[in-house]
């Protein structure tokens, strides 16, 4: 398994962090293949790329993930996220009961907050649209979010949240296919509050078109 990971983060990389604050410190995006045969014996073989939010020290955690009036979310692809028929848009649809007899599912794109499937899993999803999730989740007043509580919010060893994963037939898509813009929030291990506006998800072959103004400028794309 080939694994490729990118760190997005300041004005010298490949993402354009317009609001951010101390607790977190960009996006990581990680990208491998993944490939197996299901108790049919029907072989799969796909492109998983996964996103996280690197937060800056043990304690830090991600409370939500958001779209507004003002600061709209959507993560878009050229190409079409995999969507498996016994999965679901959210991390509370993958049953990990599942994984041993149809064993592509673990390996659906659906959105999460620290999980990637159900069990014990306190997610909370409102007015997120999923309509056009074949290559596009999108909300302008919607959420998905754990209460300060959860303990899925807190960072993994490497102080990372992961808060989606998408997935391409091999050969369709990847990273480079995506592009959108998230915002999220979340609690320091201080207690005090971080938030991060349009941390935005590139497309990253088409930087040398776009000038910092024009990423700082980009708004949705789709209708």
């Amino acid at each position: 398994m080939k694994t490729k990971i990118a760190m997005y983060a300041g004005v010298g990389s490949l993402i354009l962090a317009s609001t951010a604050s101390a607790g977190y410190s960009g996006l990581v995006a990680e990208e491998f293949n993944q490939s197996g045969t299901n108790v049919l014996g029907t072989s799969w073989d796909l492109t998983v790329v996964r996103l996280y939010a690197q937060l800056e020290n043990a304690g830090d955690r991600l409370d939500a993930v958001y779209g507004s009036a003002d600061n709209p979310l959507f993560i878009n692809t050229s190409s079409e996220f995999y969507q498996n028929a016994a999965g679901g848009d959210s991390s509370l649809q993958i049953n990990a009961a599942l994984f041993g007899v149809y064993n592509s599912v673990e390996y659906d794109t659906f959105v999460t907050i620290g999980l990637l499937d159900s069990t014990g899993d306190a997610l909370l999803v409102q007015a997120v649209d999923f309509s056009n999730f074949g290559s596009e989740v999108s909300t302008a007043n919607g959420t998905w979010t754990v209460t300060p509580d959860d303990a899925q919010g807190l960072g993994d060893g490497d102080n990372r949240v992961i808060i989606g994963q998408f997935s391409f037939l091999n050969g369709t898509g990847g990273l480079d296919s995506m592009d959108g813009l998230v915002n999220m929030q979340g609690k320091n291990a201080d207690g005090s509050n971080w938030t991060a506006l349009n941390q935005w998800v590139p497309a990253p072959g088409a930087l040398a078109l776009l000038g910092l103004a024009g990423i700082a400028g980009r708004r949705r794309r789709r209708n």
